[in-house]
């Protein structure tokens, strides 16, 4: 819809609550599900599914803050190749938004 608004992020609540408002506002919630969760079909992938966000595999792979920065920034895996279409959003989230991000993905684990 052109005149759609998008929700506002609430601020002065912390960034895992701006993360929370982000990770639905820009559409992470689509591919990797209400929590985090994944299980969303992914016929490129190995198990055909979008991966979750928690998790041991997840917490073991995206140990930094700046591991899961960079997989949000460049929209896959680094040092592997590709198998999800997961858009780059370097470039297009503030610093800001990212640490938002980061710090409610560590809420999910």
């Amino acid at each position: 819809m052109p005149d759609a608004i998008p929700p506002a992020v609430p601020q002065n609540q912390g960034e895992a609550v701006a993360g929370a408002a982000l990770y639905i506002r820009d559409g992470c919630i689509n591919c990797h599900g209400p929590n985090g969760l994944g299980g969303v079909p992914n016929p490129q992938s190995e198990d055909k599914t979008i991966p979750p966000l928690t998790g041991g595999d997840f917490s073991t792979e995206f140990n930094t803050d700046k591991k899961i920065e960079d997989v949000i920034r460049s929209g896959s895996v680094l040092g592997q190749a590709p198998i999800v279409s997961m858009p780059h959003w370097g470039g297009i989230l503030s610093d800001a938004d990212l640490a938002a991000l980061v710090a409610y993905l560590k809420t999910l684990n």
